[in-house]
């Protein structure tokens, strides 16, 4: 038996409330997608041209740990991403869960409440590796200058005769 137009607009939109949460959870991935891509990218080219980019002194220890903490972003975004898809999943099964119940007037209200709170979940602890990302990025770079300044000062002493 087919709802009435009545029931119809009530079904659609307590079916489509949570598809705001897919767009929202799409754009971050865009972002995640975009500095993962970034990490991989960085990778190769040190594997590929590591030594050429960096004087001697730089080389093996130096490439070394930015190629290890580049690897260590890679798998926290990675992980980022596959949590924010399983977000998006879970919501997915609300909406069709929601659709189903009040469609053919099927008892699931748990089922939905407990996907959400699932995709809520999943959203959090994507976003708190994603955090974890950016502040593993920050120690690289502070690394890095650390490294290169020691470097120049040293070369300064060295031409000063010191």
């Amino acid at each position: 038996m087919l709802p009435e137009s009545s029931e119809v607009s009530k079904i659609m939109s307590a079916s489509v409330a949570p598809v705001f949460l897919i767009t929202g959870i799409s754009g971050l991935l865009a972002i995640m997608s975009l500095r993962y891509g970034r990490v991989i990218d960085r990778i190769r080219t040190l594997l590929k041209e590591g030594p050429k980019l960096y004087r001697k002194e730089l080389h093996t220890d130096h490439l070394n740990r930015e190629l290890k903490s580049l690897y260590t972003r890679a798998r926290l975004l990675r992980m980022t991403i596959i949590l924010e898809v399983i977000s998006i999943f879970c919501v997915s099964i609300t909406i069709f869960t929601l659709f189903s119940s009040l469609s053919f007037g099927i008892d699931l209200h748990i089922i939905p409440v407990i996907f959400f709170i699932a995709s809520l979940f999943f959203l959090m602890v994507g976003l708190m590796l994603f955090i974890r990302d950016f502040a593993l990025s920050l120690t690289c770079i502070e690394h890095d200058m650390n490294v290169r300044s020691d470097l120049d000062m040293k070369e300064a002493k060295a031409e000063a005769g010191v």
